[in-house]
């Protein structure tokens, strides 16, 4: 029996020493340069040497959370008991100011809007710019309206249709995209459409995506209301928030993946969900409860948000991309900001400023999250590269998603919305891993023979990206997230810099992508002569013409001091007390 143990330590030992030098051999180095940026005060905090810590012993971690957790209770309890008139007083104060929004005097003052004074000096490259993206759009919607008019997305190739929701959803996708250009006529034909033609209940045999739905439909009739009182976008909204109220199974906190919006039978493959789609109701449910008056949907989201924040991760604010639908355990290790991740963590920061911080829940959610990616997911290649990448089985890897790059906007949008209270050096590194997440995306772009960015992206030892093998995916299929992160810090920089980058890619898109009947994305980024797909995404009208188109127009245009976008770029009104 001693032998036994003994040869069974020897063994766990072996795998150990196995495992930490393979780790080292293949991973090109986890944050090496990274402690050089940041702020003396999170140098203990967030990881002094920058390094990943290795969670072998999970159950050390969670005991670690909990104790994490009895402590704050404590001391919270202890503050309660000892705290005079006075003091709570000041205490409120204090917990006031922190969770609003930031305050400022006149538009001078705006951390929102850096862009007022260099916008003038470029105003008419601005104004060419803007009307060239705004070309782009009205080619792809005629070529949609001509080809495949009532479908969900144009096929340019073949010049035929692609129905997968099954309900026109270029049309409604692109209302608020067409709204803000000033295309009025094809505004008018997609809202008479809508009005007239767009049947939600309608049998089409199509078991759709509760997730796609909220964000492209429910998502663009809140945006649509706000920005026009229409009735018809709440009518639309509310029938369609009913309906999807059936893919909650009862007595189960998730929705399920799949909907039947004529027989109401929900469904999902296995008894896992994603947690990008379970995660993206939040903001969408509540502001359909906002617009309509009824709290049902915030409720629904209310359980969402809670069951999830009652499960126990390996490590604090890094929630693995798939859980059981019951909310009791999670189906995979693999954490990612990116794919199944990505908008769940956008999310949390969307609801403290949609909520003007008075939902205080979603503030500590995100910090939580964000610290725990700057620690764990952000790395730095050999060449200076910040980026930010995904673990599977507690390991990081060298790969970057372009779907993860949103982050960079979503980190510097953090940096001066005050969700950390007034901590400026907080702020400083969060608006520091923005800017890096950026440039890193957009030099996936530059670097490419086509000059269009890769669905995800290998970062070797070299510091070069590698677009075939070790999980990385050659193909571009018009996605919006670094136009996204451009725009933001275009808006909260007043950096031109970033107008430039977007405008660079907005070339290669018209070069590469176009065709004689609308848009299309391509199989390699690194061939020039790379086969092309045939589908003219409804996200590509939705979200990367309207950012660009938007990175061009003053900051009069959706100002973020007073807008949030969903995942699917459709604007939200901000709930100011």
């Amino acid at each position: 029996m001693v032998l036994k143990n003994k040869f069974i330590v020897a063994m766990l030992a072996s795998i150990f020493i196995i495992s930490s030098l393979t780790f080292l051999l293949f991973d090109s180095g986890i944050n090496k340069n990274f402690n050089q940026s940041l702020p003396p005060k999170w140098k203990i905090s967030i990881g002094k040497d920058g390094n990943v810590e290795f969670l072998n012993d999970k159950k050390n971690v969670n005991e670690n959370n909990d104790n994490d957790n009895n402590n704050d209770n404590n001391n919270n309890n202890n503050n309660n008991n000892s705290q005079q008139s006075l003091k709570k007083e000041e205490n409120n104060h204090i917990q006031d100011n922190r969770h609003k929004l930031t305050r400022f005097k006149d538009e001078s003052d705006n951390p929102f809007n850096r862009i007022d004074k260099v916008y003038k000096e470029n105003e008419k490259q601005n104004i060419e710019r803007s009307n060239k993206v705004r070309e782009a759009m009205k080619f792809s919607w005629d070529k949609y309206k001509q080809n495949a008019w009532g479908h969900d997305e144009l096929r340019p190739l073949s010049n035929t249709w692609n129905d997968w929701l099954g309900m026109g959803l270029t049309i409604v996708d692109s209302l608020d995209t067409l709204y803000f250009m000033g295309l009025n006529d094809e505004y008018n034909d997609g809202r008479e459409w809508v009005e007239k033609e767009l049947n939600q209940k309608k049998p089409t045999g199509l078991n759709i995506s509760v997730f796609e739905t909220i964000i492209r439909f429910l998502g663009q009739y809140g945006t649509m209301y706000d920005l026009t009182g229409d009735e018809i976008y709440k009518e639309k909204g509310k029938e369609l928030g009913d309906l999807l109220l059936y893919a909650f199974p009862e007595g189960k906190p998730f929705p399920n993946s799949f909907i039947n919006l004529a027989d109401h039978k929900s469904s999902t493959s296995g008894e896992c969900v994603v947690l990008s789609e379970i995660g993206t109701v939040f903001l969408e449910f509540n502001h359909l409860s906002t617009i309509t008056g009824d709290p049902k949907y915030k409720k629904y989201s209310d359980g969402v948000v809670d069951a999830l924040t009652s499960m126990k991760t390996f490590i604090k604010g890094l929630v693995p991309i798939q859980v059981s639908m019951d909310a009791q355990k999670f189906c995979t290790d693999r954490v990612s900001v990116g794919a199944m991740g990505d908008s769940y963590y956008e999310y949390l920061l969307k609801m403290w400023i949609y909520y003007d911080g008075r939902e205080e829940k979603y503030s500590t959610l995100f910090q939580e999250s964000a610290d725990a990616i700057i620690k764990h997911l952000y790395k730095v290649t050999s060449k200076g590269d910040g980026f930010i990448t995904v673990m599977d089985y507690d390991v990081p890897t060298n790969t970057l998603e372009h779907l993860t790059c949103f982050a960079g906007g979503m980190f510097a949008l953090a940096a001066v919305s005050n969700i950390t209270g007034g901590d400026v050096e907080k702020d400083k590194l969060y608006m520091e891993v923005g800017k890096e997440v950026t440039k890193t995306c957009a030099k996936l772009y530059f670097t490419s023979a086509t000059g269009l960015g890769p669905e995800s992206a290998y970062l070797n030892q070299n510091g070069d990206a590698e677009v075939f093998g070790h999980s990385a995916a050659s193909y571009y299929i018009l996605r919006p997230e670094t136009v996204e992160s451009l725009f933001i810090l275009y808006r909260l920089t007043g950096d031109t810099i970033y107008q430039d980058w977007a405008w660079k890619i907005f070339e290669s898109i018209n070069s590469v992508c176009k065709t004689n009947n609308g848009y299309v994305g391509i199989r390699d980024v690194s061939n020039i002569h790379s086969q092309r797909d045939d589908n003219q995404q409804s996200f590509f009208m939705a979200e990367t013409l309207k950012y660009l188109y938007l990175i061009f127009q003053p900051s009069s245009v959706i100002p973020l001091n007073e807008y949030v976008f969903n995942t699917e770029a459709h604007p939200v009104k901000i709930q100011y007390q």
